[in-house]
């Protein structure tokens, strides 16, 4: 009989389609549980009590008409607190309330129940001495937040500004204006705040954070008031206005 190669080509080809078979399915690992939380932070403006409208007239501590035009500041080392100890939340964050506030949503915070929160107004020596190139776009940071004095290689901590009238029964537009940042490392301040009962933090889920800041106490403190018919600009060099100016801020936040 005379042989005929195609009997074991056949079978061969048949072995080789069933090697290259698609392999079994592999069940895919499951996701690691999430070990930490997230943390949203409302920066709420409000003028004696009632929400803040930028661009709106009020009067304020010393009668006179105020329209302010523009809020935005830093704050650096933001902590959790409770009785045992606290946890670094955010190294620096920054605030534009323009748009009447503003909101910061933080992840990888350590669960916890937490009854207080620590931060300094401003940015911490160590950020601002830096090179601010070496914050990328989307950094609170980023010099898109036109923040930085680059006269003073130095950022603005608080950043201060509308149009004020002496005249508190006048009806015409407010047209002087105040102008007033803070800076330079002289002018960071440490604070607490009480967060009012407490606040709990779970793995997997995010915790919000409502702050008032009362515009209005940003004019004065229960021993100091800025008066804007001599104090109303400060850009670095007038250091007396700036800390008091700080000082006012500091106070104006709450937590109801």
């Amino acid at each position: 009989m005379e042989f005929d190669p195609r009997t074991i080509l056949v079978p061969l080809m048949f072995l080789t389609l069933v090697g290259c078979g698609p392999d079994e399915p592999v069940e895919p690992e499951p996701p690691p549980a999430p070990s930490t939380g997230t943390l949203k932070l409302v920066m709420r403006p409000t003028w004696n009590g009632a929400p803040f409208v930028m661009n709106e007239i009020y009067n304020n501590v010393n009668d006179y008409r105020v329209k302010v035009e523009g809020i935005k500041f830093y704050l650096g080392d933001v902590r959790l607190l409770n009785g045992s100890g606290n946890t670094l939340v955010k190294d620096i964050a920054f605030f534009d309330l323009r748009y009447n506030g503003d909101t910061v949503t933080w992840t990888g915070v350590q669960p916890g129940i937490w009854s207080g929160l620590s931060a300094g107004f401003g940015v911490p020596q160590a950020l601002n001495d830096a090179d601010p190139i070496v914050y990328p776009p989307g950094h609170p940071l980023d010099l898109a937040n036109g923040s930085y004095w680059t006269w003073a290689t130095a950022y603005r901590f608080f950043q201060f500004d509308g149009r004020y009238d002496l005249d508190g029964s006048g009806t015409a537009p407010p047209t002087a204006p105040f102008s007033m940042h803070t800076g330079l490392n002289a002018c960071y301040q440490e604070f607490n705040l009480d967060l009012g009962g407490d606040i709990v933090v779970t793995a997997g889920s995010t915790s919000t954070l409502v702050i008032d800041m009362a515009v209005d106490k940003v004019f004065y403190t229960a021993t100091d008031t800025v008066d804007l018919a001599t104090e109303n600009q400060t850009h670095g060099t007038n250091l007396p206005v700036a800390l008091e100016l700080t000082n006012c801020a500091v106070q104006s936040f709450s937590v109801e």
